[in-house]
């Protein structure tokens, strides 16, 4: 029994052992994995941080060469900006040099018109500089100072109208005021000649037509730029020209005297016209009564439309008495219209009558007009 005793305690002292040794060699395992766990760990962070080292040495490169570009393209554009001072320098050298050529030129023919022949480069700048005062005047970017547009305006150019889109409209002031005054003076020849400043209607073929024509389209460009003076338009007319105007008589705004003749002296004026013309046709152009026509017409015209005026059945009688026109007759076809009996014709009257509360039928209202008119 000792024996057998002694042998398992030598058992269980090979097993402890064979125990211990298992354990330390899991402990072994264990602690290797962990090890080895950690030196992963530890090369994984290396790895990171090299990468990290990495780009940020690569971004510092392309900071660096993101600067020196930079840098480089600065220097360029100082150099360029130099340069295109440098020519604007000598654009603005060359530009005063032309324009004190202008300047000399003008003081010496009082004029800033060229010949093409004479100078063909102070020519073609004048042009230029014209083409650019358009836009100047159109408060449009130019490509010039506006010291220099300026410049230009002071020495005399300037719009021959308020608006003017194109080149041409661009003018020497002083040239356009002598034109004017020549102009005027054309004007008070012509009534010194005549008597007064009525441009009579005169056929084309006549020697006097052209001159009338001119000198009448002049005196309605001025009244109407006398019109947007007065309204706040933009206007060339000067308080200077209005004095030199109504120096020689001549009306501005002869619409305002409209009012100023009573009915009496309108009708007064209508039969004169009659006797001495034989007819009643009034042209709009005619000087006392042809704005007086036009405004009859549309005072009939109102009142066929049912609106309340001042143009009365006896006032109408007494222009319809005189063969007063009140607007344009529509030509017949004679061959084509049939005879109508008196009957017929006095049942018209009578429809007239009920639609238009009278009787006084304008002449020129048809068959109707003519057959009243012809009835004693």
């Amino acid at each position: 029994r000792a024996a057998k005793l002694e042998e398992e305690l030598k058992k269980k002292a090979r097993y402890e052992k064979y125990r211990e040794e298992q354990e330390k060699k899991a402990r072994d395992v264990m602690y290797g994995e962990e090890r080895k766990k950690k030196e992963r760990a530890a090369k994984l962070e290396e790895d990171i941080k090299k990468k990290a080292r990495y780009a940020k040495h690569k971004e510092e490169l392309k900071k660096k060469a993101r600067d020196a570009k930079l840098e480089e393209e600065l220097k360029k554009k100082k150099a360029r900006d130099a340069k295109l001072e440098e020519e604007q320098k000598q654009n603005v050298k060359q530009w005063d040099s032309v324009y004190e050529r202008l300047a000399s030129h003008k003081n010496q023919t009082g004029a800033l018109d060229v010949n093409k022949d004479d100078d063909e480069e102070l020519f073609e700048w004048i042009k230029r500089q014209k083409s650019i005062l358009v836009l100047y005047f159109q408060n449009k970017p130019i490509p010039i100072s506006i010291d220099q547009a300026r410049k230009l305006t002071s020495l005399g150019f300037s719009q021959s109208r308020p608006g003017i889109i194109r080149a041409s409209g661009i003018v020497d002031s002083s040239s356009v005021e002598n034109l004017w005054n020549e102009v005027l003076g054309q004007l008070s020849a012509f009534k010194e000649r005549f008597g007064s400043m009525t441009f009579n209607h005169i056929s084309s073929s006549h020697p006097e037509y052209q001159r009338q024509r001119r000198l009448q389209n002049w005196v309605i460009d001025q009244r109407r730029e006398y019109k947007h003076l007065r309204l706040g338009i933009s206007s060339n007319m000067t308080a200077e020209r209005i004095q030199k105007l109504n120096a020689i008589g001549l009306d501005m705004d002869p619409r305002a005297h409209i009012q100023n003749h009573s009915w009496e002296e309108r009708i007064e004026q209508l039969t004169s016209f009659v006797e001495e013309h034989g007819h009643c046709k009034i042209p709009l152009k005619h000087p006392q009564l042809g704005i007086f026509c036009s405004t009859m017409r549309q005072r009939y015209k109102e009142r066929e439309e049912g609106k309340k005026i001042s143009l009365s059945d006896e006032k109408m009688s007494q222009l319809i008495d005189l063969g007063f026109v009140f607007g344009v007759r529509k030509p017949l076809n004679v061959g084509s219209q049939k005879k109508v009996s008196w009957e017929e014709r006095y049942g018209e009257l009578l429809e007239f009558k009920e639609e238009h509360g009278h009787v006084i039928v304008p002449q020129n209202s048809g068959p109707l007009g003519t057959w009243v008119k012809g009835e004693p």
